[in-house]
């Protein structure tokens, strides 16, 4: 059904819900499968503003790239936007921000955008970016979701898989 629409939103699964034990598999199914973007409303949210203060998660990929693009309504009437490198590559970071031209490219766009990067290698990207969104005050994060394939993200753990677990805020995601 999501095909037919915009946007589909879901709730993330609530831990503590044994009604519903598949529900667990669903946001990641549907991400996966629909072809539109997924906004995804955390289980303990109580409601407050959605997107006025968006952090971008951008690597550079083919998903985070759809992401941006399917993000565009909220990322043009956002109050700030805040494009997040975790652990860019040196020779990046030499060549000036990692993440300045898809910032610029949302500035023509009418987002205000600017871009940031943050580099410690001993911690977790996943906990790193969720680091970074809480201290900008971000109250909507947007990621692409399994840049990897499917079964290596299982197997060795992603950063996909940690925010759908760990998600503080709303999370746009597209594939």
């Amino acid at each position: 059904m999501g095909r037919r629409f915009d946007l589909v939103v879901l709730g993330q699964y609530d831990p503590e819900d044994d009604l519903f034990p598949s529900g667990r598999d669903m946001p990641d199914h549907v991400v996966l499968t629909c072809g539109r973007p997924v906004l995804m409303i955390p289980y303990n949210f109580h409601g407050g503003p959605i997107g006025e203060r968006i952090m971008v998660a951008w690597d550079g990929s083919r998903t985070a790239t759809r992401a941006v693009h399917d993000s565009l309504p909220f990322l043009e009437k956002a109050e700030e936007v805040v494009v997040m490198v975790v652990n860019p590559h040196e020779e990046n970071v030499d060549k000036g921000e990692p993440a300045a031209q898809i910032a610029a490219h949302m500035g023509n766009h009418g987002a205000n955008a600017k871009a940031a990067h943050v580099i410690n290698r001993s911690v977790d990207p996943a906990e790193l970016l969720l680091s970074q969104s809480a201290d900008a005050g971000a109250d909507m994060i947007v990621c692409g979701a399994y840049g990897h394939a499917r079964w290596r993200e299982l197997v060795l753990g992603g950063v996909t898989d940690h925010l759908l677990q760990h998600m503080p805020v709303p999370i746009l995601m597209s594939h």
